[in-house]
């Protein structure tokens, strides 16, 4: 009967989706291109490309994109990512979105796993061979189970992410001259 449970609990815990790295340094880049002496690669899709699903779809739905860059700085000076270095889609600037302000958008929801507990009242019957009719209330163990369960790895993608988007920030990245520098920017998708 506990195996039963346990079996059922594990099997329904899958819903919330964990969080693959990014690791910028390690994305194929191509068609670098150079501007007045800064190498520019970028790599779009990527959260889709590392299995990030749901912070792919979300990033469709709130029409945003992070996307992996790699700078090379071939100039005799300092180069400073959004004042030195901007990015710019067409004749259009494109405003770079803090980190944290791209995971509030982008990250799982967290408490709608709480609905769940609206399997609690779950009851197992079984008979036996008399006619008697045995109760066994197993949604004590899986309502719980599973919302908890899946709080617990939706919170914990979510502050992978968060980490990931923080470390790996170009916003006010300084380059000095001859580094090349992998890391993230969200930007919003103009189409």
């Amino acid at each position: 009967m506990r195996i039963l449970i346990i079996v059922c609990t594990l099997l329904l815990v899958g819903c919330a989706s964990g969080y693959h790295s990014l690791r910028p340094k390690s994305n194929y880049f191509q068609n670098a291109t150079d501007y007045y002496g800064v190498e520019l690669s970028y790599r779009m899709g990527i959260l889709r490309e590392n299995r990030n699903k749901k912070y792919a779809k979300r990033e469709d739905k709130k029409a945003l994109r992070v996307v992996s860059v790699k700078l090379v700085n071939h100039t005799n000076a300092p180069v400073v990512v959004g004042e030195d270095f901007r990015f710019y889609s067409g004749n259009s600037e494109l405003a770079l979105i803090d980190p944290n302000v791209a995971h509030r958008e982008l990250k799982q929801g967290v408490p709608i796993y709480l609905l769940y507990l609206l399997l609690t009242p779950m009851q197992l019957y079984t008979t036996d061979e008399s006619g008697n009719t045995e109760t066994t209330p197993i949604g004590l163990f899986i309502g719980p189970g599973i919302a908890l369960g899946n709080m617990a790895g939706a919170g914990a993608a979510n502050q992978n992410f968060l980490r990931e988007l923080v470390e790996y920030n170009l916003i006010n990245k300084t380059i000095e001259p001859g580094q090349t520098v992998h890391g993230l920017i969200t930007i919003r998708d103009n189409g």
